[in-house]
């Protein structure tokens, strides 16, 4: 299933499969000269990069690499993704998303060993880090997570060393109006989806955004009036606080349990 959110043929994909989880990540590069360097950057690193071009088709651009990091996490590298400007994108909640240069959105990662981590995305792919939250997202769980970026959006990645089952700790997208999330609240709170932070603020990228948890087991942060970044006058910064206000964690319901007989 694809998900469309602007003129791309396809911002997200749904695959059915074995798992509820991160399939793989999408990184768009500039083209097939920048897919070429990487490749060799990552060739060089020993990375066991693979060209993909058997799937480019399928996934809608002209030319594709496969790569994991060093936890695993499958990511692709591409370029010349297919528009349907013929088809132009009509959400039917009429929601406009934020995407353009600044791509999707961001995903936070799962990661056991955050150095590692950071070190391949920044050493080998080239992501810059915005800034550091030292907080507890959940009470009595203290946590350093680091948000990276690529392009003009604060982040397009975070880290977070979080001992979770699944590889993807949320997906974010970002709308052009604030009030299309609170819509996109009423929504959620009228189909009885269950909100795992509540609608608040971020400290760091300015996000006012809410969490309603998917049918997958991992959150969709739904916000807008992210911040945007210049890097020629960004300085890194640490936060103590995830959110300026609100974004509070809420358990999801216990299953109940079948009538005893």
């Amino acid at each position: 299933m694809d998900i469309r959110l602007d003129s791309h043929a396809t911002r997200i994909r749904i695959h059915e499969g074995p798992r509820d989880d991160l399939a793989y990540a999408g990184w768009e590069v500039r083209d097939a000269g920048a897919l070429e360097e990487l490749h060799d950057r990552l060739a060089a690193k020993g990375v066991a990069v693979e060209r993909a071009s058997a799937d480019a088709a399928d996934r809608r651009v002209l030319d594709l690499i496969r790569f994991p990091d060093p936890e695993g996490n499958v990511h692709e590298a591409y370029y010349g993704p297919l528009q349907r400007t013929d088809r132009p994108f009509v959400s039917p909640t009429g929601a406009r998303f934020k995407t353009g240069a600044q791509g999707l959105g961001h995903i936070v990662l799962a990661c056991r060993d955050k150095a590692v981590m950071l070190g391949f995305f920044q050493d080998v792919l080239g992501f810059r880090i915005s800034d550091h939250i030292r907080t507890e997202v959940i009470p009595g769980r203290p946590l350093e997570i680091s948000f990276l970026r690529c392009n003009g959006r604060h982040h397009s990645l975070a880290l977070a060393p979080v001992p979770i089952p699944k590889k993807i700790v949320h997906l974010m997208v970002e709308t052009t109006s604030i009030d299309e999330v609170g819509r996109a609240m009423h929504r959620c709170m009228a189909a009885g989806t269950h909100l795992s932070f509540t609608l608040g603020r971020h400290s760091n990228d300015n996000m006012l955004s809410f969490y309603p948890l998917s049918p997958s087991g991992f959150d969709i942060e739904y916000g807008w009036g992210g911040l945007e970044v210049e890097d020629e006058s960004w300085h890194v910064l640490t936060h103590e606080s995830n959110s300026a206000w609100g974004h509070i964690f809420q358990r999801p319901p216990r299953p109940s349990k079948p009538a005893s007989e």
